[in-house]
């Protein structure tokens, strides 16, 4: 495992220490968390911009005139 040292202006260390406290986890795992989530957030984003570009508009269209009309059954209205 890594370790490294980072600089936070006072008042965003005192919000992340609080809300670790609230959390009930230590400071570290709050943070570790927290990048691991904007990790993921960036890797999802990368995904669908991935797939956007191989979107095919037309090929769209046609999947979609393939499904037949039905009516709405109970189970699926909300």
């Amino acid at each position: 495992m890594k370790a490294i040292q980072v600089r936070l202006p006072d008042h965003i260390h005192e919000k992340l220490k609080n809300l670790a406290k609230e959390e009930g986890i230590s400071l570290n795992n709050f943070i570790v968390s927290s990048i691991s989530n904007e990790v993921i957030r960036q890797e999802t984003r990368d995904f669908f911009k991935k797939a956007a570009a191989n979107f095919d508009p037309k090929a769209f269209a046609e999947v979609l005139g393939a499904i037949p009309d039905a009516p709405v059954t109970e189970s699926d209205k909300i």
